[in-house]
């Protein structure tokens, strides 16, 4: 009777909890001259890419979100083709209230693809305090992971990890 007990608590508190990963864009093709403001990834971005699918291998997930530009695209696509789900596309100015919506959702995973400067600011929105106010620009390995808990209150928890191939 005490296993049962136990086992009930544990799937009632498992229901409880949303976790979001949130990455920066991956490494982008280097300016050609053009200077394009809507840079595709470069060889190394997309090898990114597939390490981030890597990563995110088992973890099924709810919902893709990335900004209005392509290397943010193209960074969850790898993850999206693999796990049958649409990217839904967001504008860099409506990441603080992107981050809000996400972390009041019950029993949900998702990815957010962003940018150097949106992503801590996105996580610091949530009361989170990230090891860095804005990601170096040749900074690409940042792994962040945000666990929501709604048992016996809410409670917000973050881990920073990496993936794929260290930064420079």
């Amino acid at each position: 009777m005490k296993i049962v007990f136990l086992l009930a608590i544990a799937a009632v508190f498992s229901s409880c909890t949303s976790t979001i990963y949130v990455v920066r864009h991956a490494e982008k093709a280097a300016n050609d001259g053009t200077m394009a403001s809507d840079p595709d990834l470069s060889n190394a971005g997309q090898q990114r890419a597939v390490a981030l699918r890597d990563s995110l291998a088992g973890k099924t997930l709810n919902n893709i979100y990335a900004t209005q530009y392509k290397r943010t695209l193209q960074t969850a696509q790898p993850t999206a083709s693999a796990q049958n789900i649409a990217v839904y596309r967001y504008n860099t100015s409506s990441s603080d209230s992107l981050i809000e919506a996400l972390s009041s959702k019950k029993n949900k995973k998702s990815l957010v693809v962003g940018h150097s400067n949106t992503v801590p600011a996105m996580l610091r929105k949530i009361g989170l305090n990230p090891s860095m106010q804005q990601i170096p620009e040749n900074d690409f390995d940042n792994f962040f992971i945000v666990k929501i808990s709604w048992f016996w209150g809410r409670s917000i928890r973050l881990t920073e990890s990496k993936y794929g191939a260290v930064s420079p």
